[in-house]
């Protein structure tokens, strides 16, 4: 799929999203970079340095439908791998029930309600309440069948293992995220996202510095990204593979179960300018058909325009989605790991 295939609306809904994430999160950024600063103790700067094993390659856990649906974590545990490993912060309960500990764990998204999720909310009924945004596109279905149950193991076992678990820990992070890891032990390191450019006087990116001094990290606005660029810039593994980036849908997925279907209403009139919104991509690996939305290729944009700056190799081994490009190999995961 080239650029030039994708239709006027499509383009001009992409062109329009750095403004809406800038317009509904600004605010946010600030508030909680500000509420934060006294927390912090430690940031990325302080992170100790890995050993020779675990400087040499990475894995990160991003949490797209191919995690499940290629069985990553099995294959990961089973292969008993040295390397780093980087979760998301979506990711993260999935590895612990799969019996792997990671290295690090990252957060971004500074939602009031949403990101606590990953955590184990004790407030998760008064959470959930009248928000679908979940329920629409759970990958886990054990999770979204039995939600009150699985919140409760999950309290449980982030406590257990979260001491042993580097957080990297983003200034936007809300209150209650804040609150519930700090008391469940993780090891946190903090940093601020880079959201426009700090060299201009009025840079957003520059008055969330100035309030914690914490370095800034380009996250291509998503935390599966930032994780890549943790990875690759911050511990300088040079080597790296990507699993769960898909970002992108299966062709069965209904577009009503994508994750900015209601938002994606405001820029339409009718079905067929909708169905528009979501071209279609071949995943060289398999000739798999996977559909995205503007919003996902923006984010897929971003982190190619990442890797071209960036040194050492890099290879998503998802096996699966939109994300792929010359400087950008693909890779069963058994391949990588073997």
């Amino acid at each position: 799929m080239q650029d030039k295939n994708l239709s006027v609306s499509f383009q001009n809904v992409v062109a329009q999203i750095t403004d809406i994430g800038k317009a509904w999160h600004s605010s946010d950024l600030l508030i909680n970079a500000r509420f934060n600063a006294q927390f912090v103790l430690n940031s990325i700067k302080d992170l100790p340095a890995l050993d020779k094993i675990k400087q040499k390659n990475a894995i990160v856990v991003s949490a797209g439908p191919s995690l499940h649906k290629q069985n990553v974590l099995k294959q990961l545990k089973e292969s008993h791998y040295q390397g780093t490993i980087v979760a998301i912060d979506g990711s993260l309960v999935k590895c612990l029930k799969n019996g792997i500990i990671p290295d690090y764990v990252l957060t971004l998204d500074p939602h009031p309600t949403r990101m606590i999720r990953w955590f184990g909310d004790d407030d998760f009924e008064e959470n959930t309440r009248n928000d679908d945004y979940f329920s629409r596109q759970d990958l886990d279905v054990e999770f979204r069948n039995n939600s009150i149950r699985e919140n409760e193991e999950n309290i449980a076992l982030i406590n257990k293992y979260a001491p042993e678990i580097k957080l990297i820990i983003c200034s936007s992070a809300p209150k209650n995220v804040v609150k519930r890891v700090q008391e469940a032990g993780f090891q946190m390191y903090w940093w601020n996202p880079i959201v426009d450019d700090p060299q201009q006087e009025q840079s957003l990116t520059r008055e969330i510095y100035k309030t914690n001094k914490c370095p800034c990290m380009n996250t291509g606005g998503t935390v599966g990204t930032a994780a890549w660029v943790f990875a690759n810039a911050i511990l300088n593994i040079p080597r790296i593979a990507l699993t769960g980036m898909d970002l992108g849908y299966h062709l069965d997925t209904p577009i009503e179960m994508t994750q900015t279907y209601y938002e994606l209403q405001e820029f339409v009139n009718s079905r067929d300018e909708l169905e528009a919104l979501f071209p279609k991509f071949t995943f060289p690996l398999t000739g798999e058909v996977f559909y995205t939305d503007p919003t996902y290729f923006w984010y897929r944009n971003n982190f190619l325009q990442l890797l071209e700056k960036s040194v050492g190799e890099t290879f998503n081994c998802s096996e699966a989605g939109t994300l792929f490009a010359e400087n950008l190999p693909c890779k069963s995961f058994n391949e990588y790991i073997t």
